[in-house]
């Protein structure tokens, strides 16, 4: 239901609007940051926020829950901070739009009240509570959009707040219930939940911009009187990440196996596991890329318009940028069951670094933009393989994988 209804917002906004390419290019803009920032500070907050309250009990005056809503609320005083950059002359010129930047502003306050508490619901095992925060707000994304339709607005603009409505309004179903234990968590332990939280803002960031690099960057590069691109890069790459909205359910199958397995020194299942994660990938990017070449136009012309068709070039270059960030993805979380944290958080960032060489270098726009994201994701991948493959193969040499872990998380 979330990822449906992203894509019934974007799908509304590039056809059932009269916004020109240029206009829809400003809504790519926006779509693409408040995803970066989304993803990249606000969800590492939920995930330390789980792992810290798993396994524990509700006690009398928990400070939990305070604790992380506040960390929110500094996360959202931070990016907001950082988004009145777009406020400036060359933002303005960049965002298209001022009213873009308020609702920007806005979905960050939306994100400091909603990761918290998913966060809460996740470590808590509150699984229907947290389906129904994610499910609101995908029929939120479905309703709120047709609503602005039938009212008669079709300015790209009014559908920008439709994520800080969304996302603010989706937590509306844990506060109905009378249930309340879900506040009275206790393992508040600032400086250890700061540091684990920082480290995973930097992987998550460096993940999200090698992502999203090719919409930002196309933004940044083009005419924007003229800019088309822009546009037709989130079409193109929100088709192609199917596989890692997939990847993102079946995650839990995989992760909570592989750490099994290695805690119990089971090496050859590990793997087995590994093998089989990562073979999966590599097949189903090869036929994402293939798949995308052969269907892609038709498909993105009949869910977005002609106009808002990436070439070619542009599509293939996207697809393969897409699976092999997905082979990476699945090597990462493979690392992150092992222990190797510091891994996964020096390739991702070196990543980045690596991915504004082709920025640089190129001089064809198609290329200069979506090649970031094939180099990016190459450059984790390689670092995450070699890591993981020396991990696996000094294992039976050296002490139990628990003793690894106990010795390296973090």
């Amino acid at each position: 239901m979330a990822g449906f209804g992203s894509y019934v917002l974007l799908v509304v906004v590039a056809r059932g609007t009269a916004s020109t390419p240029a206009e829809y290019s400003n809504f790519a803009v926006f779509w693409s940051l408040t995803v970066t920032i989304g993803l990249g500070f606000f969800y590492p907050l939920e995930q330390e926020t789980a792992r810290s309250i798993a396994g524990t009990k509700p006690v009398e005056g928990g400070r939990m829950a305070r604790y992380v809503v506040t960390c929110g609320g500094a996360l959202a005083v931070v990016t907001s901070i950082l988004a009145l950059v777009l406020l400036t002359p060359w933002g303005v010129s960049y965002i298209g739009e001022p009213g873009l930047v308020v609702a920007l502003v806005l979905s960050f306050v939306g994100y400091a009240v909603q990761y918290p508490i998913r966060g809460l619901m996740s470590g808590s095992h509150r699984t229907t509570h947290y389906s129904a925060i994610l499910a609101v707000e995908g029929a939120l994304r479905i309703g709120l959009p047709l609503g602005v339709l039938i009212v008669g607005i079709h300015s790209a603009l009014p559908f920008a707040f439709v994520v800080p409505l969304a996302a603010a309004a989706s937590v509306l179903p844990v506060f109905i219930q009378r249930d309340r234990s879900w506040l009275r968590y206790d393992r508040v332990r600032p400086a250890l939940f700061n540091s684990r939280l920082a480290r995973l803002v930097i992987a998550a960031l460096s993940i999200q911009l090698i992502l999203n690099s090719g919409t930002l960057l196309a933004k940044a590069l083009g005419d924007p009187a003229t800019d088309s691109l822009t546009g037709q890069i989130l079409n193109c790459l929100s088709i192609a990440r199917v596989p890692v909205f997939a990847y993102q359910v079946v995650q839990i199958l995989y992760l909570p196996r592989l750490a099994a397995q290695w805690k119990s020194n089971d090496v050859r299942g590990v793997k087995q596991t590994l093998m089989v994660a990562i073979g999966a990938a590599l097949a189903i990017g090869v036929v994402l890329t293939v798949g995308m070449v052969w269907l892609g136009p038709w498909v993105l012309s009949l869910l977005f318009g002609s106009a808002l068709v990436l070439s070619g070039q542009g599509i293939l270059l996207v697809s393969l940028g897409v699976a092999v960030f997905l082979i990476a993805l699945v090597t990462s979380d493979g690392s992150l069951a092992l222990g190797l944290h510091s891994l996964v958080i020096r390739s991702w960032a070196l990543g980045v670094v690596a991915a504004a060489v082709p920025v640089l270098l190129l001089h064809d726009d198609v290329a200069r933009v979506t090649a970031p994201l094939i180099v990016g994701a190459s450059v984790a991948l390689v670092q995450l393989a070699v890591g993981l493959g020396l991990r696996v193969s000094r294992t039976s040499h050296t002490a139990s994988p628990a003793a690894n872990i106990a010795s390296n998380e973090y």
